[in-house]
């Protein structure tokens, strides 16, 4: 079993916060994520949306400007803001997040993490199989949000119904919503 001072389940924006004041405050910090390090915000909703909604409003705020909106000749080129999007989240890949975890020394653990116990920690490690891990001092719990479906009769039988995660991942736009 390793041990450490605190265990920060969930590697999103409030995990990310707490892990690094902690390691910066000497103590030794692991995280748990079973998901991307970054969350929802980095890779399905805060950054990816804004990323294609921007886009839009800076050109409708320049067709309501006089004088400016005269320039505006063109329409957009979706492709070229879903590629702007994708390199914003990086395609789906947290490497990029890493280096400042590891620069303060925080231990990842790739799993999904349950409180088992008094500053105990069970890990159903993403490879398979599991790792305990105990807390000198606390566990923090940071857990994030999966998509969820509202209860309305029928929905669960669609099989193309769109998420955040889908919304903020299309690849093309769609014809009809």
């Amino acid at each position: 079993m390793r041990t450490f001072d605190v265990i920060v389940i969930g590697a999103g924006p409030a995990g990310e916060v707490a892990a690094g004041k902690l390691a910066d405050g000497g103590l030794e910090v692991a995280i748990v994520e079973d998901r991307l390090v970054g969350g929802e915000c980095s890779f399905w909703a805060c950054m990816p949306s804004k990323a294609l909604l921007r886009p839009y409003e800076a050109l409708e705020e320049v067709r309501r400007i006089p004088g400016a909106a005269e320039a505006v000749t063109g329409e957009l080129n979706v492709q070229a803001l879903l590629d702007r999007r994708d390199e914003i989240i990086h395609d789906l890949d947290d490497a990029s997040q890493l280096p400042w975890l590891e620069d303060r020394g925080i231990a990842l653990v790739r799993g999904r993490g349950k409180v088992t116990g008094e500053r105990r920690v069970t890990v159903g490690l993403n490879e398979g199989g599991s790792e305990e891990l105990e807390a000198r001092k606390a566990v923090f719990l940071a857990g994030g949000t999966l998509p969820a479906m509202p209860p309305i009769e029928g929905l669960d039988e669609i099989d193309d119904a769109w998420t955040n995660r889908t919304a903020t991942t299309a690849k093309q736009v769609p014809d009809s919503m």
